[in-house]
């Protein structure tokens, strides 16, 4: 699609990242996405630091343990796809397809031991959707 080759993900992105610490319970992980209306959250470390992400799917898949058990780390996907604000859509949407995924973190850069920087945004399959409905 040729409007996607130069319109770029920090046009897109969804600003407001819904993070939950590595410790919270499923549960309550469960919660904050029926709160927020949303299908998968990014899971940080103290520092605030990307390490995982959930989406409904690992929910699901957790459907027959003990949620308010299980944390937040123990249901986490940890291999996050990241990709920069100044990447295009066509790229974002290239790694989606590549990887597998479909959500991306935004991140400036990563931070030290390899492990990407605070999420700035979140791109998802559904974003981009909309975007092409619009066009």
């Amino acid at each position: 699609m040729k409007f996607a080759e130069n319109l770029k993900v920090r046009d897109v992105m969804t600003r407001s990242v819904i993070t939950v610490a590595m410790d919270v319970s499923v549960r309550d992980v469960i919660k904050t996405l029926a709160k927020e209306d949303i299908t998968g959250v990014v899971v940080i470390e103290p520092k605030g630091g990307i390490m995982g992400i959930i989406s409904e799917m690992d929910i699901v898949k957790a459907f027959n343990e003990d949620l308010d058990k299980l944390t937040a780390e123990d249901i986490m996907a940890d291999k996050v796809k990241t990709i920069k604000p100044e990447s295009t859509i066509k790229d974002a949407a290239d790694v989606m397809k590549k990887e597998k995924v479909h959500r991306l973190v935004i991140v400036h850069e990563k931070g030290s031991l390899g492990i990407p920087s605070h999420p700035i945004g979140i791109l998802s399959a559904s974003d981009i959707v909309h975007l092409i409905a619009k066009k």
